[in-house]
């Protein structure tokens, strides 16, 4: 169970979502909470937060919840938060539900060994929350974690590891949650898988952040600036449905539009 420190929305909010320093916004309690589940439980809410969220060692006194100033730091010292672009998650104050129920379904399927191991999805959210932990964002490896993350997922979603080009297992992956991608289209260049796997090897192979790409007789300059966005949302909006959450709020198409809600 968790329980918030404060009650009000914009006090809460500044709390959760101040850049310069972690403070305690809430106490979670469980008949037993193992290292592994602390540790699973704050990259849950550094996805969700899209901000690296601190989860203390576990405090064996029923007093810490009733009277948590007493047992943790209001705050700790001074550290910088990298800003992920705002929650994935619509927050409490407008859809009660929606977190407590992905956090529910994601530490679920953490939880089993088996589940964590056949899916791949417990790499893809781990990847996902370790871009917003980095003390400077550096473009290369926020990138490398996500694409990395998308295609291992992907092929071990589709068991397809054979496929020579990563983009067509990608794209069969994406299509049967739902995604309107595709593998490599000259007009439709943003939903075109293909297009994030050319920029990974340019910014890897040759340490550039464009690269010219030549289809159907036409040129087209990338830039990773355009498209390091739409792999964040992308890689969000998979990890909840790997997880099978869907609050009937979730705008799938937001890593186009960037309207997370609908």
């Amino acid at each position: 169970m968790f329980q918030p420190l404060e009650s009000g929305y914009q006090q809460a909010r500044a709390l959760a979502r101040d850049t310069r320093r972690h403070h305690l916004t809430g106490t979670v309690s469980a008949d037993r909470l193992s290292a592994q589940q602390l540790f699973d439980l704050s990259a849950v809410l550094s996805f969700v937060e899209h901000l690296d969220v601190v989860v203390s060692e576990a405090i064996d006194d029923p007093e810490a919840q009733s009277q948590p100033e007493r047992h943790f730091d209001l705050a700790l010292e001074p550290r910088s938060r990298l800003q992920g672009g705002g929650n994935v998650i619509a927050s409490d104050a407008f859809r009660p539900d929606s977190r407590r129920d992905f956090i529910s379904l994601a530490m679920a399927l953490l939880s089993d060994g088996k589940e964590r191991q056949r899916t791949g999805a417990a790499l893809l959210l781990f990847k996902s929350a370790e871009t917003v932990r980095q003390r400077q964002p550096f473009i290369e490896i926020t990138y490398f974690f996500l694409i990395s993350a998308l295609e291992a997922f992907c092929l071990t979603h589709m068991n397809d590891f054979a496929t020579k080009n990563a983009s067509e297992g990608m794209v069969r992956s994406l299509r049967t949650f739902g995604f309107d991608v595709e593998q490599d289209v000259l007009s439709r260049p943003e939903r075109s898988i293909a297009n994030f796997l050319h920029l990974r090897n340019a910014l890897f192979h040759d340490g550039r952040f464009t690269k010219t790409i030549r289809l159907d007789g036409s040129e087209r300059i990338l830039n990773c600036s355009d498209y390091l966005f739409r792999l964040s949302m992308l890689v969000s909006l998979t990890v909840m449905k790997a997880v099978g959450f869907d609050d009937g709020h979730t705008n799938w198409d937001c890593w186009i539009d960037r309207q997370l809600l609908k």
